[in-house]
């Protein structure tokens, strides 16, 4: 009697695909073909993948979840270099999942997991997020960079590449171009010379670079502070935006916990605090700094310290675009000055934005600075972190903050206010202390001005 066949489930279509890719090449792959290697109708696969571009997404994660995971907390150069390497080996069995890395616009779950080892494993040695996120992108361009050649060399066969390196020594290259000839003479006396060598040259190259460009970042050859918890030694300020108008952490020196403090305005929230304390720096989660023609660089920065969320930050309108009357209005002049649309969630910000900025041009007698929480979240834990409405983000920004110093405030919601709002609230608040003690840095630095001559830039 034949065994009975294992239940088709996404895994067994995806590891099945992947296999036919690496026998075949990714051309044979279709959704015919692996419902006959599976002995399934074809119709049937749509209940574990939809479609065939989903498909190939999935067999583009999987090959993400055979690379080595760097250890956060681990030495970066070791952890970084193994997980490079093995990519090598991983690319090189699945020689079809080359050409598809970069191409894909899913983010997939392994892909997550291994940038954020990747990101995790530098912060945690003293980088920046904003060097992190380039030696991500420069580990991934040499590995996808090099292997591509090699996946291209090994398909010419022995015959092809004798004809390649014949054709570079001839005597018309030898008289045009002299260093080629020169090259392929060089490599023709080496001939033991491994793929595998000059990869891993390359590679120390790469992370050489890395590390000089670590050194030459401002204040990245101090130990990392935003890994370190901090003693609140300046009272601050940190407000976030929320239904009943704005929501404030207020971080004291000796306080336990930071004080929650609610109302309608700013200006008043920030005068009500300021009665009791004298804070120093007041830390906002709305944009500052209103552009006239262009877009942020703040913005565009505070997106590549976000791999993974980078929609979680909103495009800041133009001036002329918030002064308009709707969003259809809003849209049209935005299109004639920047070139941008107008999104629906950008746009809903517009009435706070308008307030908060009317207050700064009121000229209040305290420092302000603008703050994007999730960056500063991101910063703290060294990865973005889990959509903050969820319960796995708000755990994640309660250890973070405690990681950081801050413990949790006494109160998490109440009316016209949520526990993301207070926990946001809370983040800003340490981007202002870390304002206050001069260990903060800007997006961008310097500091961009419009015609408003506010500083735009976000503080972390």
């Amino acid at each position: 009697m034949p065994s009975a066949r294992p239940p088709l489930s996404r895994a067994r279509v995806v590891a099945e695909a992947m296999v036919l890719a690496d026998e075949q090449g990714l051309a044979a792959v279709s959704m015919r073909a692996l419902a006959g290697r599976l002995g399934v109708e074809a119709i049937s696969l749509n209940q574990h993948v939809a479609g065939a571009e989903a498909l190939l997404d999935a067999m583009l994660d999987a090959v993400y979840g055979e690379l080595y995971l760097p250890r956060v907390g681990g030495e970066w150069r070791a952890e970084l270099r193994a997980r490079s390497v093995s990519g090598r080996v991983v690319l090189l069995r699945h020689r079809w999942a080359v050409d598809l890395l970069g191409s894909s616009d899913r983010v997939g779950r392994q892909y997550l997991r291994d940038l954020n080892a990747v990101l995790g494993c530098l912060a945690a040695q003293g980088f920046p997020m904003s060097v992190a996120g380039t030696a991500a992108t420069l580990l991934d361009a040499h590995l996808r960079g090099f292997v591509q050649q090699e996946v291209r060399q090994s398909s010419l066969g022995r015959a092809g590449r004798a004809k390649a390196r014949s054709d570079q020594v001839g005597p018309q290259v030898q008289g045009a171009h002299p260093h080629v000839a020169a090259l392929a003479e060089n490599r023709a006396r080496l001939p033991g010379t491994a793929a595998g060598d000059e990869f891993e040259v390359a590679l120390d190259l790469v992370l050489g670079a890395i590390e000089d460009l670590r050194a030459a970042t401002p204040t990245a050859g101090a130990p990392h502070t935003a890994n370190r918890a901090i003693e609140v030694s300046v009272p601050v300020l940190g407000v976030d935006g929320c239904p009943g108008g704005w929501v404030g952490a207020v971080l004291t020196p000796g306080a336990p916990r930071p004080r929650v403090v609610v109302a309608p305005t700013i200006e008043l929230l920030v005068e009500t605090v300021r009665a009791d304390v004298g804070i120093a720096v007041v830390g906002i989660d709305i944009p500052i700094g209103l552009p006239d023609s262009t877009i942020r660089q703040a913005d565009v920065l505070a997106r590549r310290a976000l791999p993974g969320r980078a929609g979680s930050v909103f495009p800041t309108l133009t001036r002329s675009a918030y002064l308009a009357a709707d969003r259809a209005a809003a849209d049209a002049v935005n299109r004639s000055l920047s070139g941008q649309g107008v999104g629906a969630q950008a746009f809903s910000l517009r009435a706070k934005i308008v307030e908060v900025d009317a207050w700064l041009r009121s000229r209040p007698t305290v420092d302000v600075v603008e703050v994007h929480p999730e960056v500063s979240f991101a910063t703290m834990s060294g990865a973005a972190l889990p959509a903050k409405r969820t319960p796995e983000g708000q755990r994640a920004r309660l250890d973070a903050l405690a990681a950081a110093g801050i413990a949790a405030p006494s109160v998490l919601k109440g009316s016209g206010y949520a526990p993301d709002d207070v926990l946001d609230a809370c983040a800003v608040a340490w981007s202002a202390h870390r304002r206050a003690t001069g260990v903060a840095r800007w997006l961008p630095d310097p500091p961009e001005v419009f015609s408003d001559g506010i500083r735009a830039a976000i503080v972390v």
